[in-house]
């Protein structure tokens, strides 16, 4: 599962939504962190796509593996903080990033074995209120 999220992280850095998108189920369910919810692994990946120009393209993230708890001996539920940076200025709905900005996200992921691969059937994201909940950020490389 570690390593999943390592790929993942490579493939956020890269963009590349595609590998991103592949290490989940064909069927997995991802909720965003404003309560998105996107059915489908094919979903998930059209979803990311739609959001690369305007949200995506311009950060990068760093994954952070803090605890993985089995159900069963191949079902884990893997907590991971997430620290997104903003690598240049940009616009959302609602919020304006300055390049250097840092948002943290805590993901819930359940993995299931699919072909003896971990694969991410489940997923949810939280944002963390820094006010409410600060921590250190990570480090970025």
């Amino acid at each position: 599962m570690k390593a999943v999220e390592k790929y993942q992280e490579a493939a956020w850095n890269r963009h590349d939504w595609e590998t991103f998108g592949s290490y989940f189920t064909d069927d997995a369910t991802l909720i965003n962190f404003i309560g998105q919810v996107w059915k489908s692994k094919s979903d998930i990946i059209e979803h990311f796509e739609q959001l690369n120009d305007c949200c995506l393209s311009p950060t990068s993230l760093k994954f952070e593996v803090k605890n993985i708890r089995f159900l069963a001996p191949d079902i884990p539920v893997v907590y991971t903080e997430e620290t997104l940076y903003a690598d240049k200025d940009f616009n959302v709905p609602f919020q304006q990033y300055k390049k250097g900005d840092i948002d943290y996200k805590m993901m819930t992921d359940v993995f299931v074995k699919k072909n003896n691969k971990w694969k991410i059937t489940a997923a949810q994201l939280t944002l963390v209120n820094q006010i409410i909940s600060p921590h250190k950020p990570a480090n970025k490389n």
